[in-house]
């Protein structure tokens, strides 16, 4: 069994609502991934532990995977947090190397696409997401995660699959999908070059299962949601994916696979 748990859902310049537990408040999106890998860890997980009184939750953590250098993406403080008292390896590309490196008790690896690690028991192979960094030398990142023959693909940030990215996903067995829906319900606009909208999930979760990597018994999640003060997004989302096997998480939200 592998278990994901959203310590984040949300992406920079959200609304959050007052109430912290309420599923439209929406932190930078975090994954934790078996209680010892975390996924872009922000200031925000230690609010939501102090919030949700999960005290421990964050103590097995050994090993950090940073997407890209975007601020709701990356936080220095979060990690020397994560470090206060045990050694954490981080693995990020080169564009955050000089914030990471001499900080205490963290080893910095460097990791770029297509190039596999070993991380505890998973094997992780990052792959290039269409989505625009700060630097142009920069590629922002996804991960593929496997072990035990359960795969797991994080989709955030990107709009759509890179090309490159998807000959990779056509040939191996996906056993949960997490994509970014950012732009929600709206329609494609120019900032659909960085993230999708839910008619781009529909259709990502259909040609996935066209090539065979998915299937019925692939679990679809969408994280990095808009917030606002004025609507029900997450209800929104959920009466319009209807019976379409895709979940819609929030700050909180835990699955296994």
């Amino acid at each position: 069994m592998i278990s994901l748990r959203f310590l984040g859902t949300g992406g920079l310049g959200s609304v959050r609502v007052r109430n912290k537990l309420s599923k439209e408040y929406r932190r930078f999106s975090s994954l934790l991934i078996d209680e010892k890998i975390i996924i872009d860890p922000s200031e925000d997980v230690f609010e939501l532990i102090e919030s949700f009184k999960l005290d421990d939750l964050l103590d097995g953590v050994t090993d950090v995977l940073i997407t890209h250098s975007h601020p709701d993406h990356f936080s220095v403080s979060a990690i020397e947090k994560l470090a206060e008292r045990k050694a954490i390896r981080v693995y990020a590309s080169a564009s955050v190397k000089q914030d990471v490196i001499g900080l205490k008790n963290v080893e910095y690896r460097e990791i770029y696409s297509f190039a596999l690690q070993k991380i505890g028991d998973f094997s992780v192979l990052p792959l290039p997401s269409n989505h625009f960094a700060d630097s142009k030398d920069e590629v922002a990142l996804n991960f593929l995660l496997e072990r035990d023959g359960k795969t797991v693909f994080y989709g955030l940030d990107g709009a759509f699959i890179n090309p490159l990215a998807f000959e990779i996903l056509k040939e191996v067995k996906l056993s949960a999908v997490i994509l970014d829906c950012a732009l929600g319900l709206e329609p494609y606009s120019s900032a659909s070059v960085n993230h999708n909208n839910l008619c781009a999930v529909f259709a990502i979760r259909d040609i996935l299962l066209a090539s065979g990597s998915a299937s019925e018994t692939t679990k679809f999640v969408i994280s990095h949601i808009p917030t606002s003060k004025k609507a029900a997004i997450h209800d929104a989302l959920v009466t319009a994916i209807g019976d379409i096997p895709i979940k819609v998480a929030y700050d909180g939200y835990y699955i296994a696979i």
